[in-house]
């Protein structure tokens, strides 16, 4: 049903409409869900919170390992040599009879399910492993920089959950409550994987005008994040009388936060237009702008 150019943009959207459903669930005011305690989680609500993390790295896993598929299969011989032969351990020069298994098959057969093969054992357990992963696609890694120390912290807890249970040393038999901090980073985390896709799809398309104002916000977004969750860690450290103004700068900063998410305004898009408009359409600004009120009016925006 999906071609190769959206099958990674539908696993995506699917992935991420699941964990919106999670979301979904926490809030839905379910006894069992319901906090219990001011700033913070327990039971089935906090491991509910836990699951998404998970899925979430998940996600983020499947994006990075179905564009690969796409693009290292076209790599040059230098990204393909590190590769290796569908049958074999290490990317290394085999014996003729590594070959004898593989008799009818054609070249390009070959390579790609020795990608797959290459891609279905490779994991993504820190920002080290997602720069080589990006290198081998022939995408500039620079520009995914900023994002990597929150995608690392996500990873990181990631493993605590999935191999350590989430308990807080080995020598605990009780889970640590989630709180509020905890909070902050999952929203942060949610944040950064939807940016990282988005500047994929840039990074493969810069022409895309209404992409590139989609991550500039989101790039926006994350630092107003990162800021909200620094002045609210740093409370504990705060006298008692400057708490209630730091809520208030962090509450200020959310709102800016959860404007920069939102979809382009009317103006925005006419703007994005005109940018991309061709010298051979004579649609005029009237008629464009008419066509943007339709479509906002209809939910399209």
């Amino acid at each position: 049903m999906n071609t190769h150019n959206n099958l990674w943009e539908a696993r995506f959207h699917l992935n991420m409409g699941r964990i919106n459903g999670l979301v979904k669930l926490i809030f839905s005011g379910i006894d069992p869900l319901r906090a219990t305690k001011p700033f913070q989680s327990d039971g089935a609500r906090a491991d509910i919170l836990r699951t998404i993390v998970v899925f979430l790295h998940a996600t983020f896993e499947d994006v990075l390992r179905t564009m690969a598929r796409q693009r290292i299969t076209a790599a040059k011989s230098q990204i393909l040599d590190k590769i290796p032969l569908v049958g074999t351990s290490r990317a290394e020069k085999f014996h003729l009879g590594a070959l004898n298994a593989h008799r009818g098959k054609t070249v390009d057969q070959l390579i790609n399910e020795s990608v797959e093969n290459y891609l279905d054992r490779e994991s993504f357990g820190s920002c080290c492993d997602v720069d080589e992963i990006l290198t081998q696609m022939g995408l500039d890694t620079a520009p995914f920089k900023p994002l990597y120390a929150d995608l690392d912290q996500m990873m990181k807890r990631r493993h605590r959950i999935v191999h350590e249970a989430d308990l807080p040393s080995p020598k605990d038999s009780i889970s640590a409550p989630w709180t509020i901090i905890d909070d902050f980073n999952l929203s942060l985390w949610l944040l950064v994987v939807v940016t990282f896709h988005t500047l994929l799809r840039v990074s493969i398309d810069p022409a895309k005008e209404l992409l590139r104002w989609y991550l500039a916000n989101r790039m926006k977004a994350i630092e107003l994040a990162r800021q909200a969750r620094a002045e609210f860690i740093a409370l504990r450290n705060q006298p008692t009388d400057s708490v209630r103004l730091t809520l208030q700068n962090v509450d200020a900063k959310l709102s800016e936060m959860t404007a920069f998410i939102g979809p382009p305004s009317d103006e925005e898009i006419f703007s994005i237009w005109k940018k991309t408009k061709s010298p051979d359409d004579d649609t005029t600004d009237e008629q464009v702008r008419a066509m943007i009120v339709a479509s906002h009016d209809n939910g399209k925006w």
